[in-house]
């Protein structure tokens, strides 16, 4: 890991990062400059973990899938600065700790290559590291994950939660997935949505929802169901509370996702793509089946929005949008701090449905990376300054999972073995586990 100044920290902010690295004392729910919530979260640097990978050892099971796992392994990268480490078998006190949890399950049907060198032990040991130094509670019972940054504040956000409980029930840990939703329950708002920002174990310091925040949550909602039961109930009541306060048809037909329940929408109103989620969209379907047509709806027109982002930028898209599927202006309309989540989503609907926009998308995006030299030649570039980490990384390697089994065990060699990668804080961290999960296919749609 790199030790990085404070101006070297505070150059970010220039970058229009609105995850989290910029002014959080802004109001989620302006329409005008929505606040940060995500990255720029700093672990102290003596718990950063030193990461690494295993090589290829276990074989695909149809022949063409053998096939191209072979072309894949012949053309890793051969140089030794790009080749990730051999891993470390699981120490006792690791195999203690994951004997715990139910355990990572491979995604059936998975319909993207998976990364050979992303192994279980690799993401099990990720998420002890990532809960070790994140998930906390409360002398009330109540847990949450901690956001604390360079600066020493520290605050829970939405989000947070959210991921939580999309790791905790991809492992199999239910204590942790049980006290996330707890934490969640108890900060919502009239509308039945969390407020976005909470002190650690005070009050609210953010008001109304965060719309990706409460996709997230649903999400695991409907996967704890499918895996341990007893959670349809509330399932059903969040995702009808998104359907209601967390969209919005447009005079054209359109049906966009706002980026909260209290702000946002259509026309010149705000939108963040990184929120879009079509995955969720067509898992919702199946929950709400009597707004099966509108969830499904939604995942369409979603990559309508993204393919006109995508036309402007390049292939990439941008941290900020307009509800007319313009970008923003300056900083807050590059590929930044915000959008790199939105590869995960789309390769986890792409992974779930073989969806043909979730492939042009994500085929488009791998084109802008190669255009670039790949992932190391943009991390290397003097453009990506602050950008070496798992958050950026991880998410365009996701983009070659649409391409082929080459492609992406390529793309995720070079994200694992890159010897700047800097993953100290929560954000970049909470994303590495849940990138990591999705490009070893341990993401399951559903446990039945």
């Amino acid at each position: 890991m790199v030790s990085r100044s404070l101006s070297a920290l505070c150059a970010v902010l220039a970058l229009g990062c609105s995850a989290g690295l910029g002014d959080q004392s802004t109001s989620k729910g302006s329409t005008s400059t929505p606040a940060p919530f995500g990255s720029g979260t700093q672990a102290p640097a003596s718990n950063a973990p030193v990461y690494s990978s295993t090589p290829p050892v276990t074989s695909p099971t149809s022949g063409s899938e053998q096939g191209a796992a072979a072309n894949a392994a012949l053309q890793m990268p051969k140089t030794e600065e790009m080749r990730p480490a051999v891993e470390a078998p699981l120490t006792p006190e690791e195999q203690a700790a994951l004997a715990k949890f139910e355990g990572l399950r491979k995604a059936q049907p998975w319909n993207a290559p998976v990364a050979a060198q992303i192994t279980e032990t690799t993401v099990g040991r990720a998420y002890l590291d990532w809960k070790s130094r994140f998930y906390k509670s409360c002398s009330d019972g109540t847990v949450y994950v901690l956001k604390d940054d360079y600066t020493g504040s520290t605050e829970v956000v939405s989000e947070g939660i959210g991921y939580g409980m999309l790791l905790s029930v991809a492992i199999g840990d239910r204590e942790v997935f049980d006290g996330l939703w707890k934490y969640y329950r108890e900060h919502r708002n009239g509308n039945g949505v969390m407020n976005w920002r909470q002190s650690v174990c005070g009050g609210q310091t953010g008001g109304n929802g965060a719309s990706d925040a409460d996709l997230d949550s649903a999400l695991g909602l409907v996967l704890a169901d499918s895996r341990w039961g007893g959670y349809t109930d509330d399932a059903k009541n969040l995702i009808g509370a998104i359907g209601t306060n967390e969209t919005q048809q447009c005079d054209n037909g359109q049906t966009i996702l706002k980026p909260g329940d209290q702000f946002g929408g259509c026309g010149n109103g705000t939108v963040n793509p990184s929120y879009f989620s079509p995955g969720h969209y067509r898992l919702f379907a199946r929950v709400q089946t009597d707004r099966a047509d509108f969830w499904n709806k939604l995942a369409t027109d979603t990559y309508t929005m993204l393919k006109g982002m995508q036309d402007a930028k390049a292939g990439l898209i941008p941290d900020w949008g307009f509800g007319d599927g313009r970008s923003e202006n300056g900083d807050r309309g590059e590929f930044g701090y915000e959008a790199v989540r939105n590869p995960w989503r789309v390769a986890l609907d792409y992974g779930w449905s073989a969806n043909a926009d979730a492939k042009t998308f994500l085929q488009r995006m791998s084109q802008a990376v190669d255009a670039k030299g790949g992932i190391k030649a943009m991390a290397d570039a003097d453009d990506f300054d602050d950008k070496r980490n798992s958050a950026f990384l991880g998410s365009l390697s996701l983009s070659g999972s649409a391409v082929d089994a080459n492609k992406l065990n390529s793309y995720v060699a070079e994200w694992q073995a890159y010897d700047d990668l800097d993953d100290r804080w929560y954000y970049q961290a909470t994303l590495r586990v849940l990138f990591l999960m999705a490009a070893g296919g341990y993401f399951p749609a559903s446990y039945q």
